[in-house]
């Protein structure tokens, strides 16, 4: 994987099962860079989930790497969705996992790693592809060609839910 924006003597590759606790490590410190709680054990059970959705292609992965130390990754996984005529493919790419060491930020690694992430998808001939950025992050996105969605998400936690 190649990207000529990358700064000197940094590679991209995808992600292999092996890769499942780095993941997770980002993963982690990407939630705690927004200030977001995270419950205990959080990280062994997302290591754990990488190391199988990983092997499975359930979840894809680039890391970026700088003189072979790991700083920067985006995951990509695919869904189904309602086929359009604009998108007739039936899946939608979502990105999510981007993160950068904070000694790295500003080099233009997360659009190095988002872009080749969504490479990934456009090559199985998905159309369209969506993420949750955050504040940090929405400027990086928005330059890439992303757009604020019209509509908000809503959640529901249907463990807890009375229905």
């Amino acid at each position: 994987m190649t990207d000529a924006a990358l700064p000197p003597h940094c590679t991209l590759r995808p992600a292999t099962p092996a890769d499942a606790a780095l993941l997770a490590r980002f993963r982690v410190l990407m939630f705690q860079d927004m200030g977001a709680p995270l419950e205990d054990g959080t990280e062994a059970f997302w290591a754990a989930h990488f190391a199988e959705a990983v092997a499975e292609g359930r979840y894809r992965a680039v890391i970026a790497a700088l003189d072979g130390q790991a700083v920067a990754c985006a995951g990509l996984m695919v869904f189904p969705t309602v086929p359009t005529p604009g998108d007739p493919s039936g899946r939608r790419a979502h990105v999510q996992g981007v993160y950068t060491a904070p000694e790295q930020r500003g080099r233009g690694l997360a659009s190095a790693v988002t872009r080749a992430a969504l490479r990934l998808a456009q090559a199985e001939g998905i159309g369209s592809a969506n993420l949750n950025a955050s504040v940090m992050g929405a400027g990086v996105y928005e330059r890439m060609g992303f757009t604020p969605a019209k509509a908000p998400e809503y959640r529901l936690n249907l463990r807890e839910a009375t229905l």
